[in-house]
């Protein structure tokens, strides 16, 4: 978000915001997006170079990354949701 807003005013309010639709796109419907890696699933923003990648557990989703998409994909792959 700072790396935006260095670049230009309010981008990385634009950035925020963004990040926002989508995690309320993933709440709305979070079995819709396609899976990725076991039981990962991802979701890109519209806007930015970023998804959120997470997974559903019962009644639980957990965000393990936001995750640029043309750097180190995959960096966040060894992490797991609480026990």
């Amino acid at each position: 978000m700072l790396w935006y807003e260095e670049r230009q005013p309010r981008l990385g309010s634009d950035f925020l915001e963004e990040y926002r639709a989508t995690l309320g796109r993933i709440l709305n419907e979070p079995e819709r997006w396609r899976k990725i890696r076991g039981d990962n699933r991802k979701l890109n923003f519209h806007r930015f170079p970023y998804a959120i990648v997470y997974s559903v557990r019962a009644d639980a989703l957990y965000v393990k990354a936001v995750m640029h998409l043309h750097r180190r994909p995959f960096y966040w792959s060894r992490r797991n949701p609480p026990a």
